[in-house]
């Protein structure tokens, strides 16, 4: 199955079993921009690999996900990522709101500098945050983390075991001086002790994390002896989104829309729009031509080198027929320009 690229970003064609058990061609492109002189985004020089499989900031399970598997038969929508750090105006700033704005989702993140909790008057309080520089917009600054201390035995926070603030029920870690999230939730700030928020970011959710973990299905004694190696019956596509809450769209960007982005990467809003490109891929069949659209379905902003790569994904139902399929060729949406 000869893959014809005619589009100048990284393509690659795989073959994928669907839920049904169905061989199914999924067809991937993934192009990195850069702006130009004039703020217009433009295919990079350095292209963005497809990735094969999750790769991490350091080990698995104990940090977050660098980038996430490509991989995957489809998504129901678009999912918004943003990386990068978050910066201050001046030396004196002590709290920003990030926020990313790109089609109908919008997020903001609070981020603060380093606190910590700390006696008051009235017993503890959190301290006034130290100045921010450059806080990078990783879950490892949000609320999470694992709790070894607690009389249960270890306690975590399944929605972002590698973060911080985070204390068991029963736990015997003293709290006076322990440390506080730097990424918050505007709309739901860490108030007490007892404050267990939602983890804040804009970073990608690894697998084994909620709420991605509870979409896997069930693989227990039943599903090896009935259905192996096919999903579980109650499997979720919503397993394949990778993007932190508020940033997966249900249904695709058209590609051409504005993206903003405030205090990341630099102090105020940066914004650009997007390039307007459509993809399809072309079938070669002993007696037609099919031609199929494939969907932008992902779409990462990197802050700090102001690059945008967006992630077309396509897919054709070929269960009986892969040895008939002649060549696959991605293009530009109406061939090639």
């Amino acid at each position: 199955m000869q893959l014809v690229n005619l589009t100048p970003f990284p393509a690659e064609r795989m073959l994928l079993m669907s839920e049904r058990g169905a061989e199914t061609l999924v067809v991937l492109v993934k192009g990195t921009y850069e702006t130009n002189g004039s703020g217009k985004l433009v295919p990079a020089e350095e292209q963005q690999p497809i990735v094969m499989a999750d790769e991490y900031y350091a080990d698995p399970g104990e940090s977050s996900l660098r980038a996430a598997c490509d991989v995957c038969l489809s998504k129901a929508g678009t999912d918004a990522v943003l990386i990068g750090h978050a910066c201050a105006s001046d030396s004196q700033t002590v709290q920003v709101d990030v926020s990313l704005e790109v089609g109908p989702m919008k997020k903001t993140v609070r981020v603060l500098g380093d606190r910590r909790w700390e006696k008051g008057m009235t017993g503890l309080r959190i301290s006034t945050p130290e100045p921010i520089e450059r806080i990078p917009l990783v879950f490892e600054r949000a609320f999470g983390g694992v709790d070894t201390t607690s009389k249960d035995g270890p306690e975590s926070e399944p929605r972002n075991p590698v973060g911080i603030g985070f204390r068991g029920r029963k736990s015997e870690w003293p709290l006076e001086g322990t440390d506080l999230p730097n990424l918050e939730d505007p709309t739901d700030l860490i108030t007490s002790p007892r404050s267990r928020p939602a983890p804040a970011g804009f970073g990608q959710v690894a697998p084994n994390w909620e709420p991605r973990a509870s979409f896997a299905g069930t693989y227990d004694e039943s599903w090896q002896k009935n259905r192996m190696p096919l999903l579980p019956e109650d499997f979720d596509q919503r397993f394949f989104s990778t993007a932190s809450s508020g940033l997966a769209m249900d249904g695709y960007l058209e590609g051409d829309e504005t993206v903003r982005v405030t205090h990341a990467g630099g102090a105020g809003t940066w914004k650009s729009t997007l390039p307007g490109h459509r993809l399809e891929f072309v079938v070669d069949l002993p007696d037609r031509f099919e031609i199929v659209r494939m969907e932008l379905d992902t779409l990462l902003i990197d802050a700090d080198s102001r690059h945008v790569v967006m992630t077309w994904r396509g897919q054709m139902d070929v269960h009986g027929m892969v040895y008939d399929v002649g060549w696959v060729k991605t293009q530009f949406e109406g061939g090639t320009r």
